[in-house]
């Protein structure tokens, strides 16, 4: 694995291009100026650069974007925002505002403009429009800018794009699909083209067609500016594959309930851009709650988040990452029965600690101690006080009902004892209903076993006399990104509930079998099955050295309890697990989805089927890389990658001796991918 140990640093080097395209667009201001960024872009900045090297680049003073409270005016403004224009149009306001206070007598230069407005990702066409309506023209300047991949932790990296999920699958809005392809042509770029790159879904294969074109373009202009300057021999990739895949192609992953720990506290807690908030009044298990049920009643909530907003010291931030938290190192990937026991461990070794240097101590040695040792203490405490504070809140909000809750996931994953499922889901509606884990088990339910009319009709009569029947958009919006049946058409025949339940097969068990992705089917033949079968017992609080937790150790299921296996966790492991390219169509040839393209088949105009190039004149050439010397491969999710597919990964990883990176617009959990798809 030597020959990998560099990709580390590589991947360093995005945050470096990122700080040269911000360092080009604050040189080209002259003179000092003034930085105002939008909230959301606060955390996601932190990784590009800090405070002190903005000030090196000429930024006076920085002040968070607040459309009714203007910093004073004391020169030049650089606004960084998103790009929305609901966000725009408050920035052109403020602006004006401040022009409106100028003298009206005093013509603006037009060479040195005061108002600058940096858009990420890009800015759109009609922020020229809304420009010239608001009479700003030639006084406000737009500046694009994206920060590629952010590295938040070992082998995760993110874009921190918004609202992809919602624009690309809900909205069928692709632009920012342009933006996700300038990045992974940044990746070429850093890391070389890898060898094959293999892509599934519309919208993977989408962004590679984007890619090629654009790396196309440059080539052509730079033979157009120097015609008789040699080409550059390509170097070798750091990676030798490369998979893109659309987030509907495994909702599942995204639905289903997670074990591991970090999982566990995106379900809880929210994320932006590694940092998770560790907020002991709210979470979105309470507020996403229909308030009549809540334990502490509706008013009582209210107070208490008028609370928690009034008093900033409520809320700290937890940093995901292995390399800034010891403890979140040690534990992330673990089953959550085994962390509890674990952080009790450390939180009685630190208080022994704490006690052990204060007996009979000399002077000298006092004085190292509370020098030295008492500090680190003191953190250390501090650091595994919000762990402990997490795990509190997992077990409160999750902890009574869990048990029940992933047998019910094994019954809609396996097809089986469906009217159980549906009177779990009503009796969810009735007395502990949720205005998005509710509907993402509804969802679940559909994307795996499919809804007959009836059961359809009889979830959403639940769900909008518990929160409203203006809600009834939010069913055709889940309808829009696959999640649930067309409700315009309820007349569909209803074979379906006629036929014998416990032997159908639905169309997501007979893919997830041949990709062998589920253990606990019973017409799976995997060696994983009787593993898991004693698993039922303190799957989430209980003994650590459970069933549930020891199966975690040998395979990826272990991240839903042993139910499911990721599908790129799969497809990674049979890229990787093929001996020639006649064997991977034997494996993944039934997928006609499953398109490859890549440096060693340069020749080739558009991304093929496995199949078709297991008959081509190409089949000599693609045999001959397989079996990959290098198991190294960067994985791309287009709509969100989870936690638990992470931990997945990581295990294979650690299996198979490979390199995975994992990558997407940001991590998510199936509460953000459905509240995404809602709003």
């Amino acid at each position: 694995m030597e020959s990998t140990q560099p990709t580390g640093k590589l991947l360093l080097g995005f945050r470096q291009i990122a700080q040269e395209k911000l360092q080009h667009v604050f040189y080209s201001i002259p003179s000092e100026k003034d930085l105002i960024i939008e909230s959301a872009l606060i955390k996601p900045l932190e990784h590009v650069c800090g405070a002190s090297w903005l000030r090196k680049k000429g930024i006076d003073k920085i002040f968070k974007f607040d459309p009714k409270n203007p910093p004073p005016k004391r020169k030049q403004f650089v606004y960084f925002i998103t790009s929305s224009l609901l966000t725009f149009k408050s920035v052109l306001d403020q602006i004006s505002g401040y022009q409106s206070q100028t003298s009206s007598l005093m013509e603006p230069d037009i060479r040195t403009k005061q108002y600058h407005v940096l858009v990420f990702p890009f800015v759109l066409a009609s922020f020229e429009q809304l420009l010239e309506e608001e009479g700003l023209h030639g006084i406000v300047e737009l500046y694009n800018f994206q920060w590629d991949f952010l590295l938040l932790d070992d082998s995760i990296l993110s874009l921190e794009l918004p609202n992809v999920f919602a624009d690309v699958f809900v909205r069928h809005d692709t632009t920012l699909l342009a933006s996700i392809a300038q990045s992974v042509r940044v990746f070429n770029l850093v890391m070389g083209k890898p060898h094959l790159i293999f892509s599934l879904g519309e919208n993977a294969e989408k962004i590679l067609q984007m890619v090629q074109r654009i790396e196309t373009s440059k080539r052509v202009g730079s033979a157009v500016c120097k015609p008789d300057e040699p080409q550059a021999p390509s170097k070798e990739p750091a990676f030798s594959t490369m998979l893109i895949i659309d987030r509907d192609r495994d909702y599942p992953a995204c639905l289903l309930t997670s074990v591991v720990y970090s999982g566990l506290l995106v379900e809880i807690q929210t994320l932006n851009s590694g940092f998770l908030v560790v907020d002991g009044e709210s979470n979105k298990i309470k507020t996403g709650k229909l308030a009549v049920l809540r334990e502490d009643g509706p008013w009582a909530a209210k107070e208490a988040s008028q609370a928690a907003s009034g008093s900033g010291q409520e809320t700290s931030s937890l940093r995901m990452s292995g390399a800034q938290d010891a403890i979140y190192l040690e534990h992330k990937y673990r089953h959550f029965s085994e962390v509890i026991s674990m952080l009790s461990a450390q939180a009685k070794t630190l208080g022994l600690e704490g006690k052990a240097y204060s007996r009979e101590m000399k002077l000298n040695e006092m004085k190292d101690y509370v020098t030295n040792k008492l500090p680190k203490v003191a953190a250390a405490k501090r650091e595994l006080f919000k762990h402990l504070r997490l795990c509190e809140t997992i077990v409160e909000e999750i902890g009574g009902n869990f048990e029940k809750h992933q047998m019910i996931e094994e019954s809609i994953l396996t097809n089986t004892n469906r009217k159980q499922i549906m009177n779990y889901i009503m009796e969810l509606l009735s007395s502990d209903a949720h205005r998005y884990n509710t509907l993402r088990l509804m969802c679940l339910y559909h994307v795996t076993i499919g809804l007959v009319p009836e059961d359809m009709t009889k979830l959403m009569m639940g769900y909008l006399n518990a929160f409203g029947y203006g809600n009834l958009t939010v069913f055709h919006n889940l309808y829009q990104a696959k999640l649930f049946p067309d409700t315009t058409n309820l007349s569909k025949t209803k074979i379906l509930s006629q036929i014998s339940i416990p032997t159908l097969k639905t169309p997501f068990q007979l893919e997830a079998n041949k990709l062998k992705q589920l253990p606990t089917d019973t017409t799976t033949v995997e060696a994983t099955a009787s593993g898991n079968a004693g698993q039922r017992e303190n799957i989430l609080i209980g003994a650590g050295e459970g069933t549930a937790a020891r199966a975690g150790k040998a395979c990826p299921s272990y991240v839903f309890n042993g139910n499911y296996i990721p599908l790129i966790t799969q497809l990674t492991s049979m890229i990787f697990g093929a001996s020639s390219f006649d064997n991977l169509n034997a494996r993944l040839g039934h997928l006609e989805r499953l398109k490859v393209s890549g440096r060693a088949l340069s020749s080739i105009a558009e991304p093929r089927p496995i199949k078709e190039l297991a008959a081509s004149s190409h089949k000599t050439t693609l045999n001959q890389l397989l079996p990959f010397r290098e198991k190294t491969m960067f994985v791309f999710v287009v709509g969100g990658i989870t936690y638990a597919e992470i931990a997945a990964c990581h295990l294979l990883e650690r299996t198979i001796g490979a390199k995975i990176v994992l990558s997407s617009d940001r991590i998510i959990a199936g509460h953000d991918l459905i509240q995404s798809a809602v709003h």
